[in-house]
């Protein structure tokens, strides 16, 4: 859909379909605050990180507001202990929640993500990795690669537990 509506190519994986186990996962996980649970599927995405390369990681930051509301950024503890993650991204508060939206909403979602001072440390033909923890509409993901892709990059890969 990126490609055909956008002309954008996002090369995205995800390692599990979204189910109701990883429903009921990540409401224990993000909305009640049980951080420990970051590491379920560590050796699985151990494994994927082994198989695949990137020259600079970096993942979709939670806003301030949901790092206050939850005390920690599930996106970070999720990958933190697999990857060596670059901060490169600051996230600003949408008008809702994107768990609050329906697919509509979610698609035409504005812009919320500014890049960090260190982004200008990256170089343009470096091998990008972003990750989030689940891939619904893409719409956050692509804002993320959109920050990349208008500043020059050319190789930008996408990532999510779940899709």
């Amino acid at each position: 859909m990126w490609e055909q509506k956008y002309g954008i190519i996002n090369c995205h994986q995800a390692l599990f379909e979204y189910n109701q186990f990883i429903h009921s996962y990540f409401k224990l996980y993000k909305r009640y605050g049980d951080v420990l649970l970051a590491r379920l599927f560590f050796q699985d995405i151990k494994n994927w990180s082994l198989r695949n390369n990137f020259d600079v990681v970096t993942y979709i930051p939670a806003s301030e507001s949901h790092l206050q509301a939850r005390g920690f950024d599930p996106v970070y503890e999720l990958y933190a202990d697999i990857f060596d993650l670059k901060p490169l991204l600051v996230k600003v508060d949408a008008d809702k929640p994107q768990a609050q939206k329906n697919r509509i909403e979610r698609l035409n979602t504005p812009q919320t993500f500014s890049a960090l001072p260190e982004f200008s440390k990256i170089q343009k033909e470096q091998r990008i990795l972003i990750l989030d923890d689940i891939y619904t509409t893409g719409r956050t993901l692509m804002h993320a690669h959109d920050i990349f892709l208008k500043t020059g990059f050319e190789n930008i890969s996408t990532f999510s537990l779940s899709r």
